[in-house]
């Protein structure tokens, strides 16, 4: 803007010259004497009115340059037209221009269709976002982050870069994480209010799955891991709306300021394990939070941490969060076991048919339904074992009503001694006798799929080779080796009433 007023008053008010205006303003002679011509060429008069503006005084002396097609030239696009295509993936306002020159016999310049479009096109707007002390952390991933390569193998493996930031102070947290599932989002956290030594009153994540598990504008659905970290440590969540880029621009700016300090700092080093890239994030965010920033007065992160955020933030529990993850609606199944991680752990007998929560907290295993703690197990990775209590087994041992080890027994007996045999294995073998009943139950079903005699043979054969088990008689009666002699029948002769009878039903040829 030109010190307009202030030229005319030096002039015309006081009476001083062009040359004493020019070394008292630093202004060159020449632009004195050229605004004072423009200003009696406009037709104005001194004094002017109280009510003109800086801007009104110089478009009458400086009209600003209107961009007109000459002769011949087609018109220029509207700028609606132009705002509307610039909203479509890709689109520049150079390939509308260049779009422009192709339709048009003499297109206006470069320039001309820059300027024109931007004076016309509507100014975006934003409203500055003021955040309390100790309120809000915001939460993102880095779209850009890292890599390793594995010693053993030279397999190169990505990583992902978990950012955070304080709303009022900026004071950051980053660390690198082999993915983006639960449990690795959810321990970040931990790490980052571990590491900032206190807790925000409020999480703003973005909508991604781990955080936030059915995304809505008015009731979003966290995901349960999530939600019950967040309850640990006393603070709500609360997202981002989805394609509300202005929700989380504290972050979308963290983010760019790390990538642009931490990522650009380490694109020339190699690692070799996470622990490497944790290690050296770590230096050098010690480093971008000590760092002064000119806009808020040369004050570092930290520095505005403590004194803005840490005095009003919530103080860490005295137990971190341990859950690794949670299962919730399992069903309590008719033996009073529900699963979880292809094992089977026991609760009480009186919540069958129930649904349940599994909450895994490192090595243990907790069942809880309607707030309350139902039982606690060791973690296994036994696929498809037990894991039973005995204070959890009805008295008469029976999870259906007339269903009994004796009854089991007598209908196995039913088909013959092989498969009693075969049943009192599978129902010895087990922890306890209910853990065997529904391998039991499979086996007495095989004699309606299969026929009785051929199940009593197929549990002979299980018998001779020692497999007692359900899977073994299932393979057994799948490939038909029921039919097959054992080893040692085989060497036995074969009187005349045992020869085969051959009629036309068989298929192939008997030698």
């Amino acid at each position: 803007m030109r010190e307009i007023k202030t030229i005319l008053y030096y002039r015309l008010e006081k009476g001083i010259g062009a040359e004493k205006t020019s070394k008292a303003l630093n202004i060159s002679k020449g632009t004195i004497i050229n605004t004072l011509s423009r200003f009696e060429k406009s037709g104005l008069t001194w004094p002017l009115p109280d009510d003109m503006s800086d801007t009104t005084l110089q478009n009458l002396l400086y009209p600003p340059k209107a961009v007109q097609p000459a002769a011949g030239v087609a018109e220029l696009p509207a700028v609606s037209y132009l705002e509307t295509e610039l909203k479509k993936p890709n689109v520049t306002l150079q390939c509308l221009y260049d779009e422009y020159r192709q339709r048009t016999a003499e297109p206006v310049s470069r320039a001309s269709f820059y300027r024109y479009f931007n004076a016309q096109q509507q100014k975006p707007y934003s409203m500055p976002m003021e955040y309390k002390g100790g309120d809000l952390l915001f939460v993102d991933y880095s779209g850009d982050g890292l890599f390793y390569t594995e010693r053993t193998t030279g397999e190169v493996m990505p990583v992902e870069l978990f950012c955070c930031c304080w709303g009022a102070s900026n004071h950051s947290y980053v660390e690198a994480t082999h993915t983006q599932n639960n449990e690795a989002f959810v321990y970040s956290h931990v790490h980052a209010f571990r590491y900032f030594g206190v807790v925000p009153h409020g999480l703003v994540p973005d909508n991604l799955k781990s955080g936030v598990k059915e995304a809505d504008r008015y009731d979003p659905i966290i995901n349960p891991l999530y939600e019950e970290m967040a309850r640990h440590y006393h603070t709500a969540v609360i997202p981002a709306r989805v394609r509300e880029p202005r929700d989380k621009a504290k972050i979308e700016n963290g983010v760019l300021h790390i990538q642009r300090y931490i990522l650009a700092r380490l694109r020339d080093r190699q690692f070799f394990s996470l622990i490497e890239i944790n290690t050296a994030i770590a230096e050098l965010l010690e480093e971008f939070n000590s760092r002064p920033m000119k806009d808020y007065g040369n004050q570092t992160r930290i520095e505005r941490f403590e004194r803005l955020d840490k005095t009003y933030a919530q103080p860490l529990p005295g137990e971190p969060f341990r859950v690794s993850e949670i299962k919730l609606e399992v069903l309590v199944r008719k033996n009073y076991h529900v699963q979880y991680n292809d094992h089977f752990y026991s609760v009480p007998y009186e919540h069958i048919g129930k649904r349940v929560t599994v909450k895994r907290c490192g090595c243990m295993v907790e069942i809880f339904h309607d707030g309350k703690r139902l039982s606690c197990h060791l973690f296994s990775l036994l696929k498809y074992r037990y894991s039973t209590k005995s204070e959890h087994m009805p008295q008469a041992h029976q999870f259906v009503k007339g269903l009994t080890p004796g009854w089991i027994m007598a209908q196995a007996a039913k088909v013959g001694q092989n498969t009693v045999d075969v049943v009192a294995a599978i129902m010895k073998r087990s922890e306890h006798v209910q853990q065997g009943f529904n391998a039991a139950l499979g086996v007495l079903r095989f004699a309606k799929a299969y026929t009785e005699p051929r199940v009593e043979a197929a549990c002979a054969r299980c018998l001779y080779y020692r497999t007692t088990t359900y899977r073994a008689l299932k393979s057994v009666l799948q490939n038909n080796l029921d039919k097959e002699p054992l080893p040692d029948a085989a060497a036995i002769p074969v009187s005349a009433n045992d020869q085969p009878i051959v009629h036309e039903n068989l298929r192939g040829t008997y030698e």
